[in-house]
């Protein structure tokens, strides 16, 4: 299929490519807040921008939800007032299980009832996983409320501006969106993947190592994931962590 590109976080330069490809464009795909990418948020202007691009030209919005759904409940695009066509979730809804789901407007969902004669197709292996849905379930009813994302949040907007009075000074940059959190050895400011173009991964590998030694986990790249079982002395010690790394490769 032909795909379009857009830049992000580039308001009028993904609006003009929208309108250049028309009612040829099925869908617009997008993350709120980037996450393998670097953890970069979209501004709330942008993603607006290309709901109302999408809804002038008869156009599906998909948000990708699997990483920001744990921003907000439902989910980081109902925060940020979109009303998005579909929407996918997967990871942590799973009660710690495989899982992955999508759901959207009642008519496009519509479209996969089996009962209908021109039902789209929608099989898979682990469809109907009675011990992941139970799991997930269990999860959302009796572990996860609005008050325990919220604070999860505090604590990942606490922990990006820490981090950012230690690394700033070494010419690395926090970014992300409440307790998704990314760290980029570039100065910044990070407002779209390209930005990072010039990060050495070497920098960014000597860290992840350095806070093995220490006993702190983030993903290679930079990632950093908090959980609810996250506090803030954990916050404060991965802090510490990263400042005697960067004092110490100085």
């Amino acid at each position: 299929f032909e795909t379009v590109l857009l830049p992000f976080n580039d308001e009028q330069g993904s609006v003009d490519l929208l309108q250049q490809a028309g009612d040829r464009l099925a869908a617009v795909l997008i993350e709120t807040t980037q996450g393998s990418a670097g953890v970069i948020p979209g501004s709330a202007e942008y993603l607006h921008a290309l709901q109302r691009t999408a809804r002038e030209q008869g156009t599906l919005l998909i948000v990708d939800e699997v990483m920001t759904s744990r921003l907000a409940w439902p989910g980081a695009s109902h925060a940020l007032g979109l009303q998005p066509d579909l929407i996918t979730l997967g990871k942590y809804l799973g009660g710690g299980l495989s899982f992955g789901a999508f759901g959207g407007r009642a008519e496009l969902m519509a479209r996969f009832d089996p009962s209908r004669p021109d039902a789209l197709p929608h099989a898979g292996t682990f469809n109907n996983n009675v011990l992941t849905m139970a799991a997930g379930v269990a999860g959302l009813t009796d572990v996860l409320s609005d008050e325990r994302i919220d604070d999860l949040n505090a604590r990942g907007d606490r922990l990006r501006a820490g981090l950012n009075e230690v690394v700033n000074p070494h010419g690395w940059i926090a970014t992300g969106s409440g307790s998704m959190v990314g760290l980029h050895p570039v100065s910044g400011p990070v407002s779209c993947p390209q930005d990072l173009a010039e990060a050495d991964d070497r920098l960014r590998e000597l860290l992840f190592l350095d806070l093995l030694e220490r006993g702190y986990y983030m993903a290679r790249r930079g990632f950093i994931a908090l959980s609810l079982e996250i506090t803030d002395e954990d916050v404060d010690g991965f802090i510490d962590a990263v400042r005697d790394s960067l004092a110490h490769r100085a």
